[in-house]
């Protein structure tokens, strides 16, 4: 070999050996870019399933807590219903009492909603058509003041109308129940419930 060939085959030999070096430390950087990639993705998968299982769990409260709603919902809705049906009940029954009872409650109300001066007391046909021969005295000795029975008929179905001068004050049955509705359902509501 000459000379030449020498000094070729050693700076192949070289350049060689540079590559090769090259290779190596571009392999390592490579093998750690890689094991940090690796690691910051495995970081970053388990920051994923911190999030997803903390969203899980948040949704999962969200919707126990919509079911608690919704469930407190309907049975809000059934109490009502139940007081709203016993209240119905209550005042049908009240309505057709026997002729004696009925009439005693309406003394108790010509007590407790009478004027004490004179005006007119309304009934309906129906009550009329059931009254008893004393009720107008039973009235006058019930009532604040003296009360005149009217010749017509009051367009109800259960109670009476009082009248003051230009003044009417509803007694009938529906009337109070109405005004007292919410009352008697919370009454309802603590008995039943």
């Amino acid at each position: 070999m000459s000379g030449i060939d020498v000094i070729i085959s050693q700076i192949e030999q070289d350049t060689q050996a540079v590559c090769e070096k090259i290779i190596a430390e571009a392999q390592a950087k490579a093998d750690k870019i890689l094991a940090e990639a690796r690691d910051q993705a495995q970081s970053v998968a388990a920051a994923g399933k911190e999030k997803t299982a903390a969203r899980v769990a948040d949704i999962k409260k969200r919707g126990d807590s919509a079911a608690d709603l919704e469930e407190k919902r309907v049975m809000l809705r059934a109490k009502q219903d139940i007081i709203s049906t016993m209240l119905k009940k209550g005042l049908d029954d009240a309505k057709n009492l026997p002729d004696n009872e009925y009439f005693a409650l309406i003394i108790q109300m010509v007590e407790k909603y009478s004027q004490p001066e004179d005006g007119i007391i309304c009934f309906g046909r129906k009550d009329k058509e059931r009254m008893p021969y004393d009720l107008p005295e039973r009235v006058n000795s019930a009532a604040k003041g003296r009360l005149t029975l009217a010749v017509e008929d009051a367009d109800i179905d259960a109670g009476f109308i009082l009248k003051y001068g230009g003044i009417e004050q509803n007694c009938s049955f529906d009337a109070i129940f109405a005004s007292e509705a919410e009352t008697l359902s919370d009454r309802a509501g603590k008995l039943l419930f």
